[in-house]
């Protein structure tokens, strides 16, 4: 992939992921180079156990266990600042999670909390990263209330906010009375903040759903919540993986329309997950396709569509039904990531595989401008490029 670039969101270099299980160690990503552009819609695509999610975990630093990073560096940029996130204290990385970087989970009845009120869930994440905020919205609005509680409240939030982790503040929040002072008006910004944004999610009457129980609403409604509490900081980066599976085809649809169209108003950058080259033509500027924790391709969408050139992507493609085309399989599945093939893993699926791709791993070589391939049959076609 290319040098350090101030164009790129986030760069991914030599990530290797490893889960250590009894059956054995599971080598999920092996080596993974990615650059992610500011503003692009990114799309990764891959059969099931392709490596997609683990790869888009590790770079938000929060591999499930027994998995590790266990080589590698993963690269934000925001306002020049470069923050390396595979090498930060967790505590600094959960700053910028959420508020930076946010993730719209696979499954949203996983995502939800069957206990807590849907608004309640989505305003905990502005709590978290946008409290400061919303104390000053409660001061406003303290401001043209009369009496002896709204004072109180008002002193205590106007303290807490001129002496950040003041011994006093913090003895008053233990106070039931006073902690009820400080936190009421606080958090009835927050629920106006939270029922705005529902609207903006399509959600109709967003007041009544906000104390609504995630089990009262249908999938599509779900995910629409899933979707706001990733939005509700503002981030540069949004992880949406697979946000359309098990969903039916109409409310799929207008999820991915409201995707779209929440990209463009908040101005963020989209990397998208799926194993859906149909949502891939649909969505993304540029596609990264992913076999057995490998990139195989990565290029903009109209040229993976119209020249693939690894043989995997050109399996993918043929295996979308077509009007007048039989459909076309790819042989064999996804290999046993614990004991995978040597060389490239997908020589013993591949039906131009040599003696070469049996032996040696090949790199991620760009073979025209933008376009990179993962396959030893277009190396020397990367040579040229280089010589030129």
């Amino acid at each position: 992939m290319t040098e350090r670039n101030e164009g790129n969101i986030m760069e991914v270099r030599d990530l290797y992921v490893r889960f250590y299980t009894y059956e054995g160690v599971v080598k999920a990503v092996d080596g993974v180079d990615l650059d992610v552009l500011r503003g692009e819609t990114l799309g990764i695509v891959g059969e099931t156990g392709s490596g997609k999610s683990v790869t888009t975990y590790a770079m938000m630093n929060m591999v499930p266990p027994p998995g590790r990073i266990t080589r590698g560096r993963v690269v934000y940029r925001r306002d020049g600042k470069e923050f390396v996130l595979t090498e930060m204290p967790e505590s600094e990385i959960r700053k910028l999670r959420g508020s930076d970087i946010s993730r719209i989970f696979q499954e949203p009845k996983a995502a939800l909390n069957p206990v807590y009120k849907v608004g309640d869930q989505v305003a905990e994440a502005i709590l978290i990263h946008r409290l400061d905020e919303m104390k000053e919205r409660a001061l406003e609005t303290l401001k043209s209330e009369r009496g002896v509680f709204p004072s109180l409240s008002r002193s205590v939030i106007d303290r807490s906010l001129k002496f950040e982790g003041d011994p006093l503040v913090r003895l008053l929040k233990r106070i039931p009375l006073l902690r009820r002072l400080y936190w009421k008006p606080i958090k009835r910004e927050a629920r106006k903040e939270v029922v705005k944004l529902l609207g903006l999610m399509g959600i109709p009457d967003p007041d009544r759903v906000y104390d609504m129980y995630p089990h009262e609403l249908s999938g599509g409604m779900q995910q629409r919540i899933v979707i706001a509490t990733a939005l509700s900081c503002n981030p540069q980066l949004l992880i949406a993986d697979e946000p359309t599976t098990n969903l039916d085809v109409t409310v799929e649809a207008q999820i991915l329309e409201l995707m779209k169209d929440l990209k463009k108003k908040f101005g963020m950058t989209l990397l998208y997950i799926t194993h859906d080259m149909g949502v891939i033509a649909e969505m993304s500027d540029r596609v990264a396709v992913m076999y057995a924790g490998n990139i195989v391709e990565v290029g903009d969408v109209i040229t993976i569509f119209k020249k693939p050139l690894h043989p995997y992507t050109k399996g993918l493609l043929e295996a979308i039904p077509m009007p007048g085309r039989p459909l076309k399989d790819i042989p064999g599945t996804v290999p046993n990531l614990i004991n995978p093939p040597s060389g490239c893993r997908f020589h013993p699926r591949c039906e131009y595989a040599m003696d070469r791709c049996k032996r040696e791993k090949p790199k991620l070589v760009e073979v025209e401008p933008g376009h990179w391939v993962a396959c030893f049959l277009h190396h020397d076609q990367a040579a040229e490029v280089e010589e030129g």
